[in-house]
């Protein structure tokens, strides 16, 4: 996701196939929509998930909130935008690091 162009894409493969694309922007359009639409997109491209306040708005819905549905979907948090109590804070993930020594 990219907030300053409201750019979003993700991809969902299965065994080394590419199953679902998708990628959009205002500016671009629908630019990938390859693949069976996932449950969790239903309500952006059947029109529950409209933007609001945005008169001549080039896309149906808004791209970071689809993306940001992809992210709770796949990875159980968001990024942007309201977060709820129900999702993860990206923030509060400790990343493990590990340091390669020589053998001795």
């Amino acid at each position: 996701m990219d907030s300053a162009e409201d750019w979003s894409a993700f991809a969902v493969w299965s065994r080394g196939v590419l199953v679902r694309g998708v990628s959009l922007s205002p500016d671009s359009g629908i630019i990938e929509d390859m693949g069976d639409r996932l449950p969790f997109e239903a309500p952006f491209w059947e029109g529950r998930r409209r933007v609001r306040r945005t008169p001549g708005y080039a896309l149906p819905f808004h791209p970071i909130d689809l993306g940001n549905e992809a992210l709770k979907e796949f990875f159980g948090f968001i990024l942007e935008g309201q977060e709820s109590a129900s999702c993860l804070d990206p923030e509060e993930i400790e990343i493990p690091a590990f340091r390669v020594s020589p053998q001795t």
